[in-house]
């Protein structure tokens, strides 16, 4: 069997990329010798793991996988934009490149977290120059000084990173024609997300009682799951639950998760007087996070601005026959029109339209349940477990198999990246930005078109004097 060297957190790490990655790994390792690499200072909390366990997956931290790198067929890397947690996993690609499982496209937070947050200015402002010249150099200056951090999501720093990778999988469909753009030669393979129940959950359970424990009887229950943060939208979400209430004033929202220490969310609900309407659970294990889901009327999943990645709570939602309303963002295009509602992020009655979809899908449960089916369909057909191992599975040989080719690609990168303007991935994107303009038969004289796009790379390029 081959071995693989997979860099992956797991529980006790508080991420759904643990959850993803310990769901799958029981069919991985049935044709694959594993071997996980963690981070080092945690003591992984999954039967799977335990010594006794049979059968068991072997873990071991970095700075052991450092002394023999050699002992595997291919390294593959579970990365995602979290510093804390992915920040090793960046320090090892440079040094053992390998297939990369990319979670998220704009890893500019994660690259700022090991860098700039670190004490380290000169590295993040050498990251910007190699993925954007000296435009990028302009615009760390600009970050660095407290200035847009909307900028952040416009240069998703990922470039290097797909640069010292042997091969790339993305999770949707956007997702990978971005990277196309980027790097057009990169061996890219789209898989999506399983769905799958954790282990030990229960197939059916008393839902009732379940409802009564949690005072929860003969009220519509409306509900948002995850880890929350700003981009969740959650301040507009309690704004337009305050109109639902006015219509189905027992109605409760359930928060469904742990919140950034950075994000008071007790104090905003105090607020906006929700707090005895919206209740914050902190976070759950896997099966208590499932449980509630079972209890859910209707789920809110907003994200905004997003990173390029495949919210993962959607597809468990969906598949469990969840009601979902959604922001309408790329990386969940693939979901059917039939399946969800979607909302437009930033449209002008956001907060409106929002209430409305609510309102509609508790007014009308003969739609919800008809949309709820249609999301089942969906998870059923393109989001199997096994069929998705097997594509894992595939991927893992086939980068194997073509290894010498790979390298030479791979160095191939790494040399043109050595000149005076490396990389430049966001000269690129703006290349098919004017090719996109022309295609729509925009010529120099539309002045009114041309102008607005004008005038954004104007201001991203700054002052044209020379940088000191």
């Amino acid at each position: 069997m081959l071995r693989i060297a997979l860099f992956a957190p797991l529980r006790p790490v508080r991420t759904a990329l643990a959850d993803h990655i310990e769901g799958i790994l029981p069919l991985l390792a049935q044709h694959l010798e594993i071997t996980v690499v963690t981070k080092g200072d945690y003591t992984p909390s999954h039967a799977m793991f335990q010594k006794k366990a049979a059968p068991g997956i072997p873990y071991i931290p970095y700075r052991e996988f450092q002394r023999n790198p050699h002992d595997y067929d291919l390294i593959v890397y579970q990365m995602g934009d979290e510093p804390e947690i992915h920040g090793y996993m960046l320090e090892a690609l440079a040094e053992y490149p390998g297939l990369v499982l990319l979670n998220d496209l704009v890893m500019h937070h994660a690259i700022a977290g090991i860098t700039l947050n670190q004490g380290r200015p000169e590295q993040y402002l050498e990251e910007m120059r190699y993925s954007y010249g000296q435009l990028g150099v302009r615009v760390a200056q600009r970050l660095m000084a407290g200035e847009r951090d909307d900028l952040m999501w416009q240069f998703p720093l990922v470039e290097r990173i797909l640069d010292q990778s042997l091969a790339v999988a993305g999770f949707n469909g956007y997702m990978c024609d971005q990277i196309r753009t980027l790097r057009p030669e990169l061996p890219l393979r789209m898989i999506p997300y399983p769905f799958y129940l954790p282990e030990g959950m229960a197939k059916t359970f008393d839902v009732t009682k379940l409802r009564r424990d949690l005072d929860l009887e003969h009220r519509p229950v409306v509900a948002s799951f995850g880890f929350f943060i700003p981009d969740k939208r959650l301040r507009l979400v309690m704004r337009a639950f305050k109109r639902v209430l006015d219509k189905h004033p027992d109605a409760c929202y359930l928060l469904v998760g742990g919140a950034s220490q950075y994000y008071d969310l007790d104090a905003e609900l105090r607020m906006e007087g929700l707090d005895q309407s919206m209740r914050l659970t902190g976070w759950q294990d896997p099966i208590a996070f499932t449980e509630f889901m079972h209890v859910t009327d209707i789920a809110v999943h907003l994200r905004w601005p997003h990173i390029g990645g495949t919210p993962y709570t959607p597809i468990r939602l969906l598949g469990l026959g969840v009601p979902t309303i959604i922001s309408d963002i790329e990386p969940l295009a693939e979901i059917p029109e039939d399946a969800v509602l979607r909302i437009l992020p930033n449209h002008p009655d956001e907060e409106e339209l929002l209430a409305e979809a609510i309102d509609d899908l508790l007014s009308d449960p003969r739609r919800a349940r008809e949309m709820a089916q249609a999301g089942q369909r969906h998870i059923q057909e393109h989001h199997d477990l096994e069929h998705i191992a097997e594509q894992y599975r595939s991927y893992f040989r086939w980068v194997v198999e073509h290894r010498e080719t790979l390298e030479a690609l791979l160095r191939e990168r790494r040399q043109r990246s050595e000149g005076p303007e490396p990389c430049p991935g966001y000269e690129r994107t703006i290349g098919v930005l004017g090719e996109a303009l022309a295609g729509l038969g925009l010529t120099y004289d539309d002045e009114r078109w041309i102008r607005p796009f004008a005038h954004i790379v104007d201001e991203l390029l700054g002052p044209e004097e020379p940088l000191e």
